[in-house]
């Protein structure tokens, strides 16, 4: 017999199906890469696990939701590697553009979008030292948007952990997401997918 995982346990990343060309992971797209997808999520996690100071922990957890974006669209459109240092690509261009590309679940670059705006909130105001000042606005969303993620019951209250939390499981689904957009893209570049739609778009040779 099965047994069957329990719900607190599971980090859901599924979002509508046909929505986007990738709505749930794919198990048979990312075989294998289970060590890979840990280790890219300890490397990130050195990076602010042992941060005290809440300003700094939400722009080391902006960092590196940045960086896993900026893979993203580098895994659907190499050439994008060129514009990761152009200052007028900002962050929230950034994820714009992952937006339109439609390329995996919405509410996942929604989120990374709330992790923008509290890094910016800490940014441009020096009053804000700790998670509980930001607006409320932002704290509103914190605990549902975890929640969307992971079902395990938090202290709603601890925002620092939650922020913690939320950059941790929309690194995963990012890093998840971007090994199947680049293995589509590996696909792209092969003489079976030119073959294939050649037949496909009705061409004659």
């Amino acid at each position: 017999m099965t047994e069957i995982p329990n719900p607190e346990k599971l980090i859901d990343i599924t979002g509508p199906e046909g929505e986007t060309l990738f709505w749930s992971a794919k198990a048979w797209l990312v075989a294998g890469s289970e060590g890979q997808i840990q280790a890219r999520l300890d490397e990130m996690w050195v990076h602010y696990s042992d941060v005290t100071d809440d300003r700094l922990l939400a722009l080391v957890g902006a960092l590196c939701v940045e960086a896993s974006v900026d893979a993203l669209l580098e895994a659907a459109a190499p050439g994008f590697a060129q514009c990761r240092e152009d200052q007028d690509v900002t962050f929230s261009l950034k994820i714009k553009v992952a937006r339109s590309l439609q390329l995996l679940p919405a509410r996942i670059l929604t989120g990374c979008d709330l992790v923008r705006q509290m890094r910016n909130e800490f940014a441009h105001h020096l009053d804000v030292k700790e998670f509980g000042q930001l607006d409320g606005k932002y704290l509103g969303k914190l605990g549902p948007y975890v929640a969307e993620f992971n079902r395990a019951s938090r202290d709603a209250s601890n925002h620092r952990q939650l922020f913690t939390d939320f950059v941790g499981f929309t690194l995963f689904a990012l890093d998840v997401y971007t090994r199947q957009v680049a293995r589509l893209r590996e696909y792209l570049e092969t003489t079976s997918f030119r073959e294939a739609f050649k037949q496909w778009a009705g061409s004659p040779s």
